[in-house]
C-alpha cells in the first residue's frame, strides 16, 4: 500500500471512530445511557492530548508523573465524574475552541506572521504577496469561527439547553469545521486559480510541522 493511500485509510478510520464516539457521547448526555460510558468518553480528548504531548515533549518523565497523579485522582473520584461528566465535555469543547481562537488570533497581532501564512510557507516556501494577503484573511476567518463556536457553546450550556449544546458539541462542530475547509478550498480556487492546491492532509502536515518547529 502506498504512503498516500495508507494516510487516507488512516484518516478515514479516524473519522469513523470520531463519529462513533460523538454519537455515543450524545446518547450518554441526552438519554443518560450508561454514566460510566459517558465518563469514559469524556476523558478521551484529554487522553489523546496527553498521548500527543508525551510523544513530542522532551520532559516525558514529568508528563508520566503528572498522568499518574491524574489517574489516581480519577480513580478516587470516579463516582463524581460519572455524575458530572457533561461538565467535562463542556469544558473540553469550550476550552478547545477558545484555545484555537487564541492560537490563530494572536498571530494577527503586530508584526507576527498569521498562522495560515505560516502553514502555507511550511508547505510551499516562498509566497507571493497575494497569497500572503489571502492566508491572513483565512487566519481571520478561522479566528472568528472558533470564537463564535466558543461563545455559542458557553451560551447554550450555561443557559441549560443541554440537548442543543450536545448537538452543537458532538455533531455540528465537526460538520462546521469540515464545511469551513470545503468553503475555504472553493474560495481559494477562485481567488488564487494559479496557486498550487493543498488538501486536508496537506493542512494536517503543515499543522504538525508548525508545532514540530516550535518545539525545537
Amino acid at each position: 500500500m502506498s504512503p498516500g493511500r495508507r494516510n487516507r485509510s488512516a484518516l478515514a478510520l479516524a473519522v469513523l471512530l470520531l463519529i462513533i464516539c460523538a454519537v455515543l457521547a450524545h446518547l450518554a448526555i441526552i438519554d443518560g445511557v450508561s454514566p460510566a460510558l459517558g465518563a469514559l468518553l469524556s476523558l478521551l480528548p484529554a487522553a489523546a492530548l496527553a498521548a500527543w504531548a508525551l510523544r513530542r515533549s522532551r520532559h516525558r518523565e514529568a508528563i508520566v508523573a503528572a498522568l499518574a497523579v491524574v489517574a489516581t485522582g480519577l480513580w478516587m473520584g470516579w463516582g463524581t465524574l460519572e455524575r458530572h461528566f457533561q461538565s467535562v465535555f463542556f469544558l473540553e469543547h469550550a476550552g478547545v475552541n477558545l484555545a484555537l481562537a487564541v492560537l490563530f488570533g494572536r498571530t494577527l497581532i503586530g508584526e507576527r506572521e498569521p498562522l495560515c501564512t505560516r502553514f502555507a510557507r511550511l508547505l510551499h516556501g516562498f509566497l507571493p504577496p497575494e497569497v500572503v494577503r489571502y492566508t491572513r484573511q483565512v487566519t481571520v476567518a478561522w479566528t472568528v469561527f472558533f470564537a463564535a463556536i466558543f461563545t455559542l457553546s458557553c451560551g447554550l450550556y450555561l443557559a441549560q439547553f443541554l440537548s442543543a449544546w450536545s448537538v452543537l458539541a458532538n455533531i455540528l462542530s465537526p460538520l462546521l469545521i469540515a464545511a469551513m475547509f470545503v468553503v475555504e478550498y472553493a474560495i481559494r480556487i477562485r481567488a488564487l486559480p494559479q496557486w498550487e492546491r493543498t488538501g486536508l492532509l496537506g493542512g494536517i502536515r503543515a499543522f504538525s510541522r508548525h508545532f514540530e518547529t516550535a518545539r525545537r
